[in-house]
């Protein structure tokens, strides 16, 4: 029995996530064997349980700074202001790049848009390790050209999407988005083995590598339509295009900008991505610092146990995919519901439990389990914001979620930013327990307003626009 074609560009739409997040997340292991961390060396909750052991022997707790550094190659003395702006760099480029990243991906068609974003993104990131040499700012502007490259990825997959899934798949499309997540999990202990065998320069290699075997693959597999694949069956071809019913255009045409700029359903969803956005990317940028600069994990274990919460994620997003489809299918709850549903646990039950982070201290066991559990229930994004775009427009999916990026996208140097003041004079338990409840609180209030205002209902703009 032949394997469907839309199965393959599923897989595509899993790997292309899956590479793109190589390069966004690497830093967040690389930064940590790169830098001198002067007086705050030897985290809290590391001289806390020494505190605790030598008060019990009555010996004398020695808390002087450590600077017995791995040698992982050269280490700079960058404050946490700039590393929470080396951290931030990438996603300049990315809130910037998704604004007319739609739009090029509907104009030029998707393959274009992603397998060039990809070529670029090897390039720079193998930069990054000759940047360092000249300055900290020169590197901030490579990781800004591989967040312009990001940036272009998710719009480009929406549009992907939206040409081959038919409705009642749509679900396992967009659960095959958690391939970020696999990335996620895969690279951060690899740099981190790959770091400590070799050193710091080889962990951007290897992520380079990694990307450029992604576009060989991705260039034989992939089409920007059914009509355009080169081994798509006639029966397939014609099964998509009766499902899909004519709500999906083939020809170019503009985004009817000022249409979705007032329509609320939009700006609802906006801000459900915002507050999605801003739990993902305190996870993403941010844990594996506090998992190594404040709990005391060494690099190696860092990278494991940092993947373990995105892992849950990829896990969860993918059964929540093939239950919104089921639910779809057999019809046993309206689509509102279904999204509602899904959205109390992307936002309020993932926001809950980071709240929950800021009051169990230096307990890394509860930590990690609560991080593993909010970041496994975020998945259900995949039922939520990440698909509301093709409800109110599938025609402009790509547009809408290029607008979304750019808005969600400026948490990803807004949570360095806050994090980074909010540790400035101590990078201790108690300054990171208030990153994380302030984190909490924004995703629970921005999923409750979709909760409450939120719309599934096709936009009349969705059949507008002029041939281009």
């Amino acid at each position: 029995m032949k394997i469907a074609t839309r199965f393959w560009i599923g897989c595509m739409v899993f790997l292309t996530t899956y590479t793109c997040y190589t390069t966004r997340v690497n830093m967040s292991i690389s930064i940590v064997s790169m830098t001198k961390k002067g007086h705050k060396s030897t985290p809290e909750c590391i001289m806390k349980s020494e505190s605790h052991n030598r008060n019990e022997s009555n010996e004398t707790t020695d808390t002087s700074p450590r600077d017995d550094y791995p040698d992982y190659g050269p280490r700079y003395e960058w404050s946490e202001q700039v590393q929470a702006q080396i951290l931030a760099s990438y996603f300049y480029g990315y809130a910037i790049f998704s604004l007319p990243a739609g739009f090029l991906a509907e104009y030029f068609g998707p393959f274009k848009i992603i397998l060039i974003a990809h070529i670029i993104a090897a390039v720079f990131n193998t930069l990054c390790v000759y940047a360092i040499w000249l300055n900290w700012g020169v590197l901030c502007f490579c990781r800004i050209i591989l967040g312009c490259c990001g940036g272009l990825i998710y719009p480009a997959l929406q549009c992907l999407i939206a040409h081959w899934a038919p409705p009642e798949e749509k679900g396992k499309f967009f659960g095959a988005l958690m391939g970020n997540v696999l990335g996620t999990c895969i690279t951060w202990p690899m740099v981190g083995a790959i770091t400590a065998a070799f050193g710091w320069d080889w962990g951007f290699y290897s992520v380079s590598i990694k990307n450029v075997i992604f576009c060989i693959i991705f260039f034989f597999v992939c089409a920007d339509t059914p009509e355009m694949h080169s081994w798509i069956s006639e029966d397939e071809l014609k099964y998509i295009k009766e499902k899909q019913a004519g709500n999906v255009e083939k020809q170019k045409v503009i985004p009817p900008y000022l249409d979705i700029a007032k329509s609320p359903a939009f700006w609802v969803l906006a801000i459900c991505h915002f507050g999605n956005e801003w739990g993902l990317y305190l996870q993403l940028v941010n844990v594996p610092k506090f998992i190594s600069e404040v709990i005391g994990f060494k690099l190696e274990e860092t990278g494991g146990l940092s993947s373990v919460a995105p892992l849950c994620r990829m896990i969860f997003g993918m059964i929540f995919g093939l239950i919104g489809d089921t639910l779809r299918q057999k019809q046993v709850m309206s689509l509102s519901a279904i999204r509602r549903m899904f959205t109390v646990s992307s936002h309020i039950l993932t926001g809950a439990l980071l709240i929950g982070i800021g009051f169990v201290g230096c307990n890394w066991i509860v930590v990690m389990l609560l991080l593993a559990l909010s970041l496994g229930l975020n998945g259900a994004c995949s039922q939520s914001n990440l698909q509301n775009p093709q409800d109110l427009a599938p025609n402009f999916a790509a547009t809408i979620y290029g607008f979304n990026s750019f808005i969600g996208g400026c948490t990803g140097f807004l949570v360095p930013a806050v994090t980074g003041e909010l540790t400035k004079y101590n990078n201790g338990i108690r300054e990171w327990g208030i990153a994380f409840m302030l984190g909490g609180g924004i995703v629970v209030v921005c999923g409750l307003t979709w909760i409450l205002f939120g719309s599934v209902k096709e936009q009349p703009w969705n059949r507008k626009g002029g041939p281009s």
